[in-house]
């Protein structure tokens, strides 16, 4: 019986989804709650700094998250013609990530993840 009670809480287990921007070798988390993504900071309350995106995602892994799906968003743009021009644009890469959470904290995350307009 006891199996099969650990079992169905396995099953029903939700997960929590972030999104990590690696940038000038810190992270910043996005829970898509109305805070600004938090920047990950170490005991000493100061952000951490990895000698490389692969110590990031390993740290991430660590934490009992899981690499899930990547996504590129490019800003910018410009015109280049026969004549030539100007173009000038920028690649952000956007790690998404999940991990298994209490129903109390997944809940509370998504209340504070709508709009307030």
């Amino acid at each position: 019986m006891g199996v099969l009670l650990l079992i169905a809480q396995l099953t029903c287990a939700k997960k929590l989804y972030v999104e990590m921007e690696y940038k000038k070798n810190s992270i910043k988390l996005d829970d898509g709650t109305d805070r600004k993504p938090q920047t990950v900071k170490g005991t000493d309350g100061k952000d951490l700094k990895f000698n490389s995106l692969i110590g990031a995602l390993n740290y991430m892994s660590l934490q009992g998250w899981e690499l899930v799906d990547t996504k590129s968003v490019t800003t910018g743009g410009g015109f280049v013609g026969a004549y030539g021009g100007a173009s000038s644009t920028s690649t952000t890469v956007y790690y998404i990530f999940c991990k298994e959470v209490p129903d109390e904290e997944l809940e509370e995350t998504v209340a504070n993840s709508y709009r307030k307009d």
